[in-house]
């Protein structure tokens, strides 16, 4: 079984920040990474062999109100993120623009 890494700590960057008018809202000092807790291993479709993905990922919150709601939709989240990564082939995970594409469609999740 052949597995792979990807350690998408940005994943998730837009998520909560998706209607931020610029990048400098973002970067703001109140920023705060929250983390989707343990790391999740799922299956990659449509292959010979079976491929394991194993992904942790953070989202960037602009404020602490912003981080409760995370913190109170982590499972949600997660299950999200499971389902739009189970359905990518593993030569997609491996192409740079296609995780670009991934990420983006996460993000808008």
């Amino acid at each position: 079984m052949q597995k792979l890494i990807l350690c998408a700590t940005i994943l998730l960057l837009g998520l909560t920040q998706a209607q931020a008018a610029n990048d400098n809202e973002v970067a703001s000092k109140s920023s705060a990474y929250v983390s989707l807790s343990e790391p999740m291993a799922l299956n990659l479709s449509g292959g010979k062999r079976p491929t394991l993905l194993q992904i942790s990922a953070d989202v960037l919150v602009s404020d602490a109100d912003a981080e409760s709601k995370i913190k109170t939709h982590v499972p949600a989240i997660r299950h999200s993120l499971i389902m739009l990564l189970s359905e990518q082939k593993a030569g997609d995970i491996k192409s740079p623009t296609k995780r670009e594409e991934i990420r983006q469609r996460a993000s808008r999740a």
